[in-house]
């Protein structure tokens, strides 16, 4: 028998879940922020991983919401590879609720089928839904517009794909210069078909 994980998963516009993320987020906020550090500074609370979430996911067990052992970990804001099911609306919706003042900076990726950005009104949308952002004082998006069976093609046969560019977290590299672990995160986010 199958059981799935009903948690209720943060990203969808799901007041509950968020509202879990930010007290969260507050409670290490208030516990870390301005703290001294061990370079005679201050701790500053971001969410710009850029690589690391690969890297500290590969030493943290499961977590609550089904995620398993040893795999990466969100890149900054942005849901957990296949968590984000209620469109890209959603996941900004719930991005929004928090506080991105009070942090150094966050990361939120989006990855996209081209085939939602091929017609006329794809590209308007797009600058719709940044525009939405923006004013609910969203702080940080970036995009992929690629399916995740070219990605896969790319990692089989690298050398037909040598000039993929593809946003990582926080910065744009060649797929194919990227290792076997940062592809293998990029290729199962959550692929937006609609607006």
């Amino acid at each position: 028998m199958l059981l799935r994980n009903k948690t209720p998963k943060y990203r969808n516009d799901d007041e509950r879940a968020d509202t879990f993320l930010r007290d969260v987020f507050d409670a290490f906020h208030d516990e870390m922020n301005g703290r001294p550090n061990t370079k005679r500074g201050t701790h500053r609370v971001n969410y710009l991983l850029t690589t690391c979430h690969v890297y500290s996911g590969s030493m943290t067990g499961a977590t609550p919401d089904g995620r398993k052992a040893g795999k990466p970990l969100s890149d900054g804001i942005t849901p957990v590879q296949g968590a984000d099911r209620r469109g890209p609306a959603a996941v900004l919706t719930s991005a929004a609720r928090m506080d991105h003042v009070r942090t150094g900076g966050t990361l939120l990726n989006q990855k996209f089928t081209p085939a939602l950005l091929a017609n006329e009104e794809g590209p308007a949308n797009l600058a719709h839904l940044v525009r939405a952002y923006f004013k609910m004082d969203g702080h940080h998006i970036q995009f992929n517009v690629v399916t995740a069976d070219t990605l896969r093609a790319a990692q089989a046969n690298p050398e037909k794909y040598c000039h993929l560019i593809v946003r990582v977290a926080g910065y744009t590299d060649y797929f194919c210069d990227l290792t076997t672990a940062l592809q293998d995160e990029i290729i199962p986010r959550t692929e937006q078909m609609s607006f």
